[in-house]
């Protein structure tokens, strides 16, 4: 029976990030048409109350997927040459999940009636439940660890598509705001229903298997603790928002949350294809190509963070005045202060695979707990002292935190990476250009706005191209040798 179901088709690497770049770009322009309409139509209430029960369900949402969406992506790429034993991992997996999930949404429904915070949201709580369910059982692990980066790009773009237009033809007023919720879900969660779908023709659920939990269970102990506590602590920011301060205050944060977060998509475009692949080499004893990997990887997100922060430093009155309007002005400096969790955070994606390929979970759930440990700290007390401002404050200090401490129990590996990486000439380069560019800023005087941000980008972007040539930049070279060549 297995030999009649289709065998997924394994790309390349290019191909894969090729695909990713394509998926990313469309999760970059989905926010950007969005964000200045639902900004001016719903203002900081409307957008508030919507991006903070999304944060809240990802809370619960982390905790009934116990680690599988790593976890899955490691166990099926490992098993994917074989459709037998790849099936009975999946079945396996979706079992745990079935069992977790009732659990965990017995919980939420319990929460949302019984937490005054969360009863005067009651309504998109309700419809979040939705999402709930088909988080977990998107199955985006299983098409990750098969590499099918191809089907995962255009299902992306076609959900995004149909709620964009839901959503120019549905939200009108401020007090469509649940209706925007809706629009979201469909957007974010309808393509897993498709995943479901599909599954039938990669998977073979015909086999009568002898199904067995206790070792994926045994396994995923440390997954689940990480991938819980890293799923929260980059959500405490407009979680504590919401309880320490108001909604209105949750609407400024989370024009700066959507804005940093569609640049970290930009950056990981690469990143988020190599866990399969490490894993897969990891498997196959291959240590050089991983290290050989892990060290493209790392440098060209030194490359490209450096460009995304410089710039939005530089044009942050211009992107908030673009994105919301003259509602969301006290989102100007949080912005600046976030931007620099664009590096972190990427970094800390990058180390966090190669810990989990090299079978290391438990440092890597470790340092995730101490890193939501701080972040509450750090909510608490910045937020308390600075508000908006502190909540931005606060990411970008937890990212840094776990970022140094995942450094230190990776010494080893990052002593031989980092030789063939050119962080020292990507850090001075940004910060000369950055400098640079805001001389000319100040002698341009453009009022923020689109002139303003396409000038003052291109000056920065050319000052940091250049210095980046000048300076024999390694990536930047590789890519002029390759046009050379051709």
């Amino acid at each position: 029976m297995a030999n009649h179901r289709k065998k997924p088709k394994i790309h390349s690497v290019k191909f894969n990030v090729l695909m990713n770049m394509l998926l990313t770009t469309s999760q970059m322009l989905f926010p950007l048409i969005t964000l200045p309409y639902v900004s001016r139509i719903l203002s900081t209430f409307g957008t508030g109350a919507v991006a903070y029960v999304q944060s809240v369900v990802l809370y619960f949402s982390m905790v009934a997927l116990l680690g599988i969406q790593n976890y899955g992506i490691k166990v099926c790429a490992m098993v994917r040459d074989d459709i037998v034993e790849l099936s009975k991992v999946v079945k396996e997996l979706l079992v745990i999940l079935l069992v977790s999930t009732s659990i965990v949404f017995a919980v939420y429904l319990l929460s949302i009636f019984l937490i005054p915070t969360f009863s005067q949201q009651r309504t998109l709580f309700l419809i979040f439940s939705v999402g709930f369910w088909l988080s977990s059982f998107g199955v985006e692990w299983f098409y990750q660890a098969v590499e099918q980066y191809g089907y995962i790009t255009v299902r992306n773009i076609v959900f995004k598509f149909i709620g964009l237009i839901l959503m120019f033809l549905f939200v009108h007023q401020s007090s469509d705001y649940i209706v925007y919720g809706i629009t979201v879900l469909v957007a974010g969660y309808g393509m897993n229903i498709l995943n479901l779908l599909r599954l039938r023709k990669l998977v073979d659920f015909s086999i009568r298997q002898r199904l067995e939990y206790k070792e994926h269970l045994k396994a995923m102990f440390w997954y689940s603790i990480a991938s819980i506590s890293s799923g929260m602590y980059t959500q405490t920011d407009i979680v504590a928002l919401g309880f320490l301060g108001n909604i209105n205050m949750v609407g400024l944060y989370q024009l700066v949350a959507k804005i940093k977060n569609v640049l970290i998509k930009a950056v990981n475009s690469v990143g988020n294809v190599m866990l399969p692949r490490i894993s897969y080499y990891k498997a196959n004893g291959d240590k050089q190509a991983i290290i050989n990997l892990m060290a493209k990887n790392v440098n060209f997100i030194g490359v490209v963070s450096g460009a995304l922060i410089g710039g939005t430093v530089l044009c942050s009155d211009s992107v908030v005045q673009l994105m919301g309007g003259k509602d969301f002005s006290g989102s100007v400096v949080p912005l600046m202060l976030a931007v620099p969790a664009i590096l972190f955070s990427s970094l800390n994606i990058a180390l966090g695979n190669e810990l989990i390929a090299d079978s290391r979970e438990r440092e890597w759930a470790i340092l995730n707990v101490i890193g939501f440990t701080c972040s509450v700290v750090y909510a608490i007390t910045f937020i308390y002292f600075f508000g908006v401002a502190g909540a931005a404050i606060s990411n970008s200090l937890t990212e840094l935190t776990v970022l140094v401490l995942r450094c230190s129990r990776s010494k080893g590996f990052m002593r031989q990476i980092l030789p063939q990486t050119d962080y020292h000439k990507i850090g001075i380069v940004s910060v000369v250009s950055v400098f640079i560019a805001l001389l000319l800023k100040s002698q341009l005087a453009f009022t923020p706005g689109f002139i303003s941000l396409i000038v003052n980008g291109c000056c920065f972007m050319g000052i940091y191209c250049i210095g980046l040539v000048l300076a024999h930049e390694l990536f930047v070279a590789e890519m002029i040798h390759s046009i050379i060549k051709r």
